[in-house]
């Protein structure tokens, strides 16, 4: 349903079509990275829009549905078709257009399947190129596959809340949505290994419980090879016993926070840095991690007196791996203009006034280009949705 930029070389998904039947990020994101590698994605949306177009923040605080940020980002280069799913036309509607679909994207409550039409097997059965790609909660089958499940909640079915803040604290989950957006990256991915098969029409069952579980890889294994559960740590390495490698945390600085963490290979590297030679004796090396408190302390005067900057240049020089915490607003800014030499912040038109900044590539390829471009009005597309009879009709009988 999306134009062709004639200025644009084809992505590696040039002339696939990816319809979209999404409410959360989880699909959202999915066919935005569909869409950047080339494939042409159509959202159908209800009357209304779809829940993403609802989601903040907003230019000067105002709800807007054609402007807010979340839509503006995870719906870039798509089109928009609205659809009565409802309706039986706007059901048969939907049929038809998947006659012509290569994958079919569908991340929206399950209780709502039945009343939509939606039926992923029946769509397969009845268009046999058609990849259907769900994501659910816990997916289409098993025992917890017909459950609810939040951002929240799912954070913590896959283990990950266990891990974060203070040990004595109650967990805390990461800002925003990373169980969703893991969730469309896997999705995405299914359906890349879909399409690369090219073997008929599949079913790629994206379950974002899983999704967050496979974050959690190097917990289950420590459960599994130590029989000890890895339990939050504050901002420390959670899991790791004594004698494990230390420092790998944050600690505040000057102006502001570092991620420090020691140099696997020569751990004594720490004492020059910090220039305390206690870093360096063979007893204190032995069991880091069980002298965190200590290392903590040995590396505050410098760390105090120290910009960020500064430290994390001196740590370099020596082969440690510091890095700057930065601000969101700092990565925007970015002052030492590495986003700008790689083209990364890109000048999108608002669709009220002006511009906004927007992030650009989250792939490059060595021969083929991704490709971006704006999020689309509210039903831009329907005017190219079959003939004009048939708009007519069914702009008549209310179905798009």
């Amino acid at each position: 349903m999306t134009e062709r930029d004639p200025e644009i070389a084809p992505g590696p998904l040039d002339g696939v079509s990816v319809v979209e039947l999404s409410e959360t990020s989880a699909g959202a994101y999915c066919g935005r990275l569909l869409a950047g590698m080339g494939a042409a994605v159509t959202m159908l949306e209800p009357h209304t829009g779809s829940p993403i177009r609802r989601s903040g923040p907003f230019r000067d605080d105002t709800p807007d549905i054609e402007g807010g940020a979340t839509h503006l980002h995870l719906n870039r280069r798509k089109g928009s078709l609205r659809l009565r799913l409802e309706s039986r036309a706007g059901q048969r509607l939907l049929d038809q257009l998947l006659g012509d679909t290569d994958v079919l994207i569908i991340d929206i409550d399950r209780r709502r399947w039945s009343a939509n039409g939606i039926d992923p097997d029946g769509f397969r059965s009845r268009h046999g190129q058609l990849h259907v790609c769900t994501i659910s909660p816990y997916g289409t089958q098993g025992p917890k596959s017909q459950w609810l499940g939040s951002e929240l909640t799912l954070y913590a079915a896959g283990g990950y809340l266990r891990i974060g803040g203070e040990p004595d604290r109650e967990p805390i989950k990461a800002w925003g949505e990373q169980g969703h957006l893991q969730a469309g990256l896997h999705a995405a991915l299914g359906v890349l290994s879909a399409l690369y098969a090219n073997a008929g029409g599949q079913h790629v069952d994206t379950a974002i419980y899983e999704a967050l579980a496979f974050l959690l890889g190097g917990g289950y294994q420590h459960a599994w090879f130590s029989d000890s559960e890895p339990l939050r740590n504050g901002a420390r390495l959670v899991g790791f016993g004594p004698g494990h490698l230390y420092p790998s945390t944050i600690r505040p600085c000057m102006d502001g926070w570092i991620h420090a963490h020691c140099n696997n290979r020569y751990p004594e590297a720490m004492a020059v840095l910090f220039e305390q030679p206690r870093l360096a004796e063979a007893g204190l090396l032995s069991t880091l991690m069980g002298h965190a408190d200590e290392v903590d302390e040995l590396m505050a005067p410098m760390l105090m007196r120290t910009p960020r900057r500064e430290v994390v240049k001196r740590a370099q020089e020596l082969r440690i791996p510091f890095t700057e915490v930065l601000a969101p607003s700092e990565v925007v800014a970015d002052a030492d203009g590495h986003h700008e030499s790689r083209g990364f912040w890109q000048s999108t038109p608002h669709p009220r006034d002006g511009e906004y900044q927007a992030p650009g590539p989250a792939v490059r390829f060595g021969r083929t280009r991704w490709i971006d471009g704006s999020a689309p009005g509210l039903g831009q597309d329907n005017g190219r949705l079959g003939t004009p009879a048939e708009r007519v009709r069914w702009r008549r009988a209310g179905v798009a």
